[in-house]
């Protein structure tokens, strides 16, 4: 059983109540003072020893390393309280995990994809970073309050270079884990991803599905031995299927390379099959696959995607013909968190979820509600985008309005390619309503400009420009 602790008295914060308890630590719900919002925040069971501080450094730097990504959990605080006990302050997102909505079995398909893309993003921020997170699953996908999706629990990540022994969730393990082969690896992450979107279209993990072992070392067994069940859905596309059986692949190397590799498999059949694109939100990535544009371009007769129909501003100096991919933000706060993080790292299915205790609340939640998809969130695009190059030809300086200003407001821009999308294209946010960049090389240069709520939700299209140069 969980150590019972007393909520720690912190500074500038007040206590609300208990949300649950794993092995290793207890969340709380408080209330922050300053800025003022709703937190958790995460108490070690026990006092810390210096090795077992260690780790709890480690999980709160890799949270707050990583927390630019809007479907990565923020990390807002962290320190040790007077008799000992290490304690994180998070983003609190009411909103439970998606192990309830996996029960429920209430996703689509088009759902499960916007989801993976998503998640795929988030997970290559995290190797991109060097994390490998080790525990990926449906109870360590929160909620926020908007209902995003948000990546937690990095109790038992650790860096890519490392090799020492970690802990694991049997059902969502690939079997170099559960052989031994491994401590873990990014194809290793992308395996327990993909059996997570797997098990939100048949209600349990994959080997579960259709074998229906009773003991934890026959789904070990299967897991290592058996193929892969059918999904078994008149819905889910054949494409589909086939994406996750690669991701889910028993051999490590015939997995898809990277999280991004894995993303932009799913991009692809989303738009084949439901004639939109979830955009990546990643480190440096840019949101569509490269030869997108142009290829759907040239399809007669294909109705495009809603996000390829962008607003585009031409003010005086301003030339026209763009090609480009609609901007995304991946350095944003806002709320939302877990509250139910656990640090248990043994090795079989045996994190226990602190937000358990709450299940059955979170259950009365309408699980379809909980899954908001945000591309349809009506934020404008900036307007009067106009851009002037400098006298001499270095840089250009391009200056917008907000035609809606709410508090909280940012500006999330990159350049534009003018025949092309480019793939290492880097969005960065400002909260100015101006930025001036490097002259680009060619007659032009062009920007996309997007506002960004402080809730996270962006415009809906970007404002596009270019500059001619003089």
């Amino acid at each position: 059983m969980p150590a019972t602790i007393t909520p720690p008295k912190l500074s500038g914060y007040d206590f609300v109540q208990r949300l649950g308890a794993g092995a290793a630590a207890t969340v709380f719900l408080y209330n922050q003072r300053m800025p003022q919002r709703p937190v958790a925040v995460k108490v070690s069971n026990t006092t810390l020893d210096p090795r077992a501080a260690a780790g709890f450094n480690r999980e709160a730097n890799f949270m707050a390393k990583l927390s630019a990504n809007p479907y990565i959990l923020s990390v807002y605080n962290a320190g040790t309280t007077t008799d000992g006990h290490g304690y994180m302050v998070i983003e609190y997102a009411p909103g439970g995990t998606y192990n309830s909505i996996m029960k429920a079995r209430s996703m689509t398909c088009e759902q499960v994809l916007d989801l993976g893309i998503k998640l795929a993003g988030a997970l290559y921020s995290a190797h991109r970073n060097n994390i490998i997170h080790h525990d990926i699953k449906p109870s360590n996908i929160l909620i926020t309050a908007q209902g995003l999706p948000v990546l937690g629990d990095f109790g038992i990540s650790t860096d890519i270079y490392e090799r020492r022994a970690t802990g694991f969730s049997l059902p969502w393990a690939p079997p170099e884990v559960l052989e031994g082969r491994s401590n873990g690896s990014e194809t290793a992450d992308i395996y327990s991803l993909a059996a997570t979107l797997y098990a939100l279209l048949v209600g349990c993990s994959p080997y579960q599905h259709e074998y229906h072992p009773h003991t934890q070392s026959e789904l070990a067994n299967l897991i290592i031995n058996q193929p892969l069940p059918r999904i078994g859905r008149p819905d889910v596309p054949a494409k589909v299927e086939s994406i996750l059986a690669k991701a889910l692949a028993k051999d490590p190397d015939q997995r898809y390379y990277s999280a991004l590799e894995f993303a932009r498999a799913m991009q692809r059949v989303q738009q084949e099959q439901y004639g939109h694109i979830t955009p990546v939100v990643a480190d440096e990535v840019a949101p569509y696959p490269k030869d997108f544009m142009r290829r759907r371009a040239n399809e007669p007769g294909v109705p495009q995607p809603q996000q390829a129909q962008r607003k585009w501003v031409k003010p005086v100096a301003i030339t026209t013909a763009v090609v480009a991919v609609i901007a995304v933000v991946a350095s944003v706060f806002a709320f939302a968190v877990l509250p139910n993080m656990d640090t248990s790292s043994t090795s079989d299915a045996t994190h226990v979820d602190a937000a358990g205790v709450d299940e059955a609340n979170r259950d009365k939640n309408n699980a379809d509600d909980s899954i908001t998809d945000t591309a349809n969130s009506q934020v404008p695009a900036p307007e009067n985008l106009t851009g002037q190059y400098s006298l001499d030809g270095s840089s250009v300086t391009f200056t917008w309005t907000n035609p809606d200003p709410l508090k909280g407001d940012s500006y999330a821009w990159s350049l534009v390619q003018s025949n092309a999308v480019d793939q290492n294209a880097q969005t960065t946010t400002t909260k100015e309503t101006s930025v001036s960049v490097n002259a680009q090389d060619g007659s032009q240069t062009c920007i996309q400009v997007s506002i960004v709520r402080e809730d996270r939700q962006m415009s809906t299209s970007p404002a596009i420009a270019c500059a001619a140069k003089p």
